[in-house]
Order: C-alpha cells, then sequence, then structure tokens
C-alpha cells in the first residue's frame, strides 16, 4: 500500500485534507477532512475529483463513515458512493458504513 496525503491550502492555512491509499487496483479513503470555517466551498469535492484523477486505472475506491454522520453520507452519495455493508462497533461503540464507488 502507498499512502497518499492530499492538501488544500492558500496563504499557509490548510483548508482541506485527504489521505488514501492506493492499494495497486483500488484506493481507500482514510480521512476528508475540510476546515469548519471553509466547509460548503467544494474543497471536499475537489479533493475527491484530484484523487480520481491521478489514479484513473483502479476499479472502486472504499471508505468507512459513521452511522450517524448524515453530512458525510450524503455527501459520498452525491458523488458516486453507495452503501455496501455495516461494520459493526466499527468506531467503538457505534457502527460504521462501508461505502464503496466502482469505476468499470
Amino acid at each position: 500500500a502507498v499512502f497518499c496525503l492530499v492538501l488544500i491550502f492558500k496563504d499557509k492555512v490548510i483548508k482541506g485534507v485527504l489521505i488514501y491509499q492506493d492499494l495497486v487496483d483500488r484506493l481507500t479513503i482514510d480521512y476528508l477532512i475540510v476546515s469548519p470555517k471553509y466547509r460548503n466551498n467544494k474543497i471536499a469535492t475537489k479533493l475527491l475529483s484530484y484523487m480520481e484523477k491521478v489514479n484513473n486505472k483502479v476499479i472502486n475506491t472504499t471508505l468507512e463513515v459513521r452511522k450517524s454522520n448524515d453530512i458525510a453520507i450524503n455527501f459520498y452519495k452525491k458523488n458516486g458512493f453507495k452503501e455496501a455493508a455495516i461494520r459493526k462497533n466499527y468506531y467503538n461503540n457505534e457502527d460504521g458504513i462501508l461505502m464503496i464507488k466502482e469505476y468499470r
């Protein structure tokens, strides 16, 4: 696995961070974080788009998200991800949702 870090920043201020793993034929997102001050500015969308552009030969991308994180779940669905499975107690006392986006 190759760990990759993508930042969006301006004037020495980090606005968004994406950390993902390149697993040869697929990607897995570990973190996608946008500073609250810069949310609703398409930063998360730009980070996802960049990741997909530079890794255009992969078959899918996966990630886990807290079951209670409706904002993130809706964001990922809007960007082509689908719920694939429930991960029981993935976040200690909270279930996670495995989401996947297929490219082929």
